[in-house]
């Protein structure tokens, strides 16, 4: 059996993270037989928890098919370098707040107590009568 391993370098912050499979000789002649729906599924959530990003159906189909492509070749490693969205983006983008929608007690200033003390001015309270 065979190591293959696939490592993916995030554009946004050029970490890396990596997948591996074990092939046998008629799995490295047939990649495109082992992937299937679980394989598919297990390499997308263990890249999304390594990565803490969110890797859409179409990256995975373009990383899958390249990996494909590569094990035909022979080549046991394959680096593909993708922009990956943040998890923490994806999911602020889902959060419905209104927020606080109530209008707060109106309090009055209390004026009575910051008049000049001379001047030219007259008292605050000779002009605003309450």
């Amino acid at each position: 059996m065979v190591k293959y391993t696939l490592t993916i370098t995030n554009k946004e912050d050029n970490q890396n993270f990596s997948y591996s499979l074990q092939l046998n000789q008629n799995q490295e002649d047939n990649p495109q037989l082992i992937f299937n729906h679980e394989i598919i599924s297990s390499i997308k959530t263990q890249l999304e928890t390594k990565s803490l990003a969110t890797i859409n159906q179409y990256q995975l189909q373009q990383i899958i098919n390249s990996w494909i492509e590569d094990i035909k070749e022979g080549y046991r490693l394959t680096p593909i370098t993708i922009k990956l969205k943040s998890m923490l983006d994806e999911k602020i983008k889902l959060l419905i707040d209104s927020g606080n929608q109530e209008i707060p007690n109106f309090i009055e200033p209390d004026l009575e107590n910051i008049e000049p003390t001379g001047g030219v001015l007259p008292p605050l309270s000779s002009i605003f009568s309450f």
